[in-house]
This record gives C-alpha cells, sequence and structure tokens, in this order.
C-alpha cells in the first residue's frame, strides 16, 4: 500500500502546481475573423482542449448573539467574490485531466474571528496535499487560492482510472447519504454539493459489463498533519472497495473497507416505484475504540406530471452528538482548540448531527422557464427543531444564475435534547448568489 500511496503523491503533486501554468491553445491570428470562427469550431468538434469556468458573489447574513471578539449581539456580513479557471485537456476519450483553481477574496465586518474561521476557512487537517494558500488575511479582506479539483482519468477498455482531488460520492440518497462516507455533504451547505471539498485518491473502476461496476478508492491520508510521520500512510488513510449492479429496475450496491480508524460496511439499493424512485441505505462502523453504530437512510422522489418535484427522507444516526460522548468531546474540542490527531480519529468522514432521527422534504416548481422555487424543510424529532430553507433561483441570461434563500429554525418546547436548528431559530441566515459562467 506504501507504494500506492507514493505513486498517488507523486501524480498528485503534478496537478498542485499545473495551475501556476496556464494551459493554452494556439491562437489565431485576431485579425483574420475568418480563421477565428474555422479555429473555434474545430476547437468544439475535437474537443481536445476545453478552458471553461465562472465569477460567483455570494453575501451571507446573519447575526450572533454573543460575538467571540466582545460578547455582545452582532450582525455578521461577508462577501464571497470567486474567480475559477477549469482548464480540461481529453486525448482521444483515453486521458482526461482537468483543474479547477479558485481565486477567492472575502470581505466582511468578522474577519479575524472565530466565526469567521468556522464559516469560511475549512481545515485540510490530514489532508495528503494542504492545496489552499492564503496570501492576505487581515481585518477587511481574506483572500485564498485554492485547487478545487485536479485530476486525471484514464480509460482503456473496460478499465477507468482517476488520481488527483475528486469529488467522490456514493450511495442514491438526495438529502443525506449514509454510504457517502469520504465525502459526507451537508444538507444545509448553502453552496450545494459541487461546492464541497475534494478527495485526494486514486480511483480504479471495472466494467463487466454496462449495468456492472467494481471499485477501488484509495484515499491517503496525513498523520498528525505531517507526511513523514512513521505512521503514514496506514493509520488515517482509506480504503473503500464497492460493487454495483442492475437488476431489471432495481439498483444495488454494496461497500466495504477502513475509513480513517474505523472499518465500515454497508448497502444501498434504489428501485423504480409508481414511477417514482425508492431508496434505502445503510452503513455500519466499527471503531478501534468505543462502539460500533449505524447510519441509515430512505426515501421517495416523484416527478408529478404539472411540473411538482416532490422527495421525502429519513435520516437515521446512531453516532449523533448527544448520544456518542467520544464523538461529543471530540466535536467541541476541535471547535475550541483546533483538529489535533485524537480529535480527528473521531471525527474524520463522520456525519455530524446533534441527534438520532430527521426527516426531510424538498419540493420543486418551475414558476416560469426562468424561474425555479425550492422548499426545504427538516425536522429533528427529538430536539424539536425545524429547519425551513425558501429558496428562488433565476437565469438571467444563457450563462447567468442568480439565487436568494434563507435558513429560519424553529425549536417547539419540551424537548429534552438540544437541536441542530436552534441557532437558527435564534437568527435566521439570509444568502444571495450570482454566478456567470464562461
Amino acid at each position: 500500500m506504501k507504494n500506492i500511496i507514493r505513486l498517488l503523491l507523486s501524480v498528485s503533486m503534478f496537478f498542485v502546481f499545473l495551475p501556476i501554468y496556464p494551459l493554452h491553445a494556439d491562437e489565431p491570428d485576431a485579425a483574420d475573423p475568418d480563421e477565428t470562427e474555422e479555429s473555434e469550431d474545430m476547437l468544439e468538434s475535437n474537443s481536445i482542449f476545453l478552458f471553461k469556468g465562472q465569477v460567483k458573489n455570494l453575501y451571507v447574513q446573519t447575526k450572533t448573539d454573543e460575538y467571540s471578539k466582545t460578547g455582545d449581539p452582532k450582525k455578521l456580513i461577508a462577501n464571497l467574490a470567486r474567480l475559477r479557471l477549469s482548464p480540461e485537456l481529453n486525448l482521444s476519450d483515453i486521458l482526461l485531466l482537468h483543474v479547477d483553481y479558485d481565486n477567492e477574496f472575502i470581505a466582511g465586518n468578522y474577519l479575524k474571528s472565530r466565526e469567521f474561521d468556522e464559516s469560511w476557512r475549512t481545515s485540510d487537517y490530514n489532508d495528503l496535499f494542504h492545496n489552499s494558500r492564503e496570501p492576505h488575511y487581515d481585518k477587511k479582506i481574506y483572500y485564498r487560492t485554492k485547487v478545487h479539483r485536479a485530476y486525471a482519468k484514464l480509460t482503456t477498455g473496460n478499465l477507468t482510472a482517476t488520481i488527483g482531488r475528486q469529488q467522490i460520492r456514493f450511495g442514491s440518497g438526495r438529502l443525506w447519504n449514509p454510504l457517502d462516507i469520504l465525502n459526507p455533504v451537508d444538507p444545509l451547505g448553502i453552496e450545494g454539493a459541487e461546492e464541497q471539498k475534494g478527495t485526494d485518491a486514486l480511483r480504479l473502476e471495472y466494467y463487466p459489463d454496462d449495468k456492472t461496476e467494481i471499485g477501488i478508492i484509495i484515499d491517503g491520508k496525513r498523520v498528525n498533519d505531517r507526511l513523514g510521520d512513521p505512521d503514514f500512510p496506514e493509520k488515517n488513510s482509506n480504503l473503500i472497495g464497492r460493487a454495483r449492479t442492475t437488476i431489471g429496475e432495481t439498483e444495488l450496491a454494496v461497500l466495504g473497507g477502513k475509513v480513517a480508524e474505523r472499518a465500515v460496511g454497508g448497502a444501498d439499493v434504489s428501485v423504480i416505484l409508481y414511477d417514482g424512485t425508492l431508496r434505502g441505505s445503510i452503513l455500519y462502523s466499527h471503531p478501534e475504540q468505543g462502539r460500533a453504530y449505524s447510519v441509515a437512510g430512505s426515501g421517495y422522489e416523484y416527478n408529478f406530471a404539472f411540473g411538482l418535484y416532490f422527495l421525502l427522507e429519513y435520516f437515521y444516526n446512531q453516532a449523533g452528538l448527544n448520544y456518542n460522548k467520544r464523538i461529543s468531546s471530540a466535536f467541541f474540542k476541535s471547535r475550541m482548540l483546533g483538529m489535533d490527531e485524537g480529535s480527528y480519529g473521531y471525527l474524520a468522514n463522520q456525519f455530524i448531527t446533534y441527534n438520532q432521527h430527521y426527516s426531510g422534504i424538498l419540493s420543486g416548481y418551475d414558476i416560469s422557464a426562468l424561474i425555479r422555487g425550492e422548499l426545504f424543510i427538516i425536522y429533528d424529532w427529538q430536539g424539536r427543531g425545524m429547519l425551513i430553507n425558501p429558496s428562488l433561483k433565476y437565469n438571467a441570461f444563457q450563462n447567468v444564475d442568480i439565487m436568494a434563500g434563507i435558513l429560519a429554525g424553529h425549536v417547539f418546547e419540551g424537548a429534552s435534547n438540544t437541536s441542530d436548528f436552534e441557532i437558527f431559530s435564534r437568527n435566521s441566515l439570509f444568502y444571495a448568489s450570482i454566478v456567470c459562467f464562461f
């Protein structure tokens, strides 16, 4: 395994530095418009090299009752401006090289605070590569560069190999995904799953037929946030095997392996039922320290003929913070003192919730050809808390999307447990964004 991890290190280092030297195609003479159009048509038809990207502005506003620097209530305002450059090289559909490279500026009134760091500075503790740099950070402006995605994908026959920083998602759940153990997605993330931090991994996939997939993922990790630790790379590295197949209208998948300091095994099923999709999944974890626990989910989604999308899901997390003292202690310690090796062993690749039982409803409707409305509601059964997230998305132009939404909560009386949504019951969070694709 050490040799494979060293290979992963060597190849991924290529992608870490690749964005510094931008790829470019030969440019035709700007004085000859006919040559320019011919070159662009040829480039699009061959799809050898593509250069895409996006410019995004995200505004977020909320409030805290006790600001960490003063102890007084404070309105928290932040504005993110992101430029993403996405060069892609495709050689005969055999080798694909892809990079998403971000430059981000964040301005606000609470920089250099605990609240800002928790919201905007994602921890890279024990990541194989620290692909984020912070050239400037003061009380007014935070500037960061980062490699969001950077991978090479080689396809030969029925075998595909992908190496580098990539997004790896398993399972069929929509709001919660118990099998999504390498990259757990928080359903409250306002930027969505696509903006989830990637994983530095080697992924091998074999397709014996058009209905079956067999895969192995090696996700290398540091130890004590160092590459030279004597326990590197075995202690924290993740090794997952997965098989998926389709039988009629039913899709089945099984997964097993080692994640952080625990053995995991799980299964997922998805079946067409009454023109909708019924899903269910379960993941069993056996840590090296502490008791075993399970995470499970089920749901049903349906598209009505008049255009309404409806999804109902249930999520169960046996290791909720209110029910697992080891994970709870590690979580609150990391919030106060930052991540360390002891806390990492309990928190890595975890679904962090306060309680165990949750229900979620998501509905969406196209109000017009350019405007879509969505309503997302979660209920915390043990904390008796409810989260409501209405949002509107407007496709202003072909390559421009405008979106706005609010996260608001309410906690009903009589709960014996702290709810995940207590913070939103006191202070709602408003967000708005505009994205221009090119």
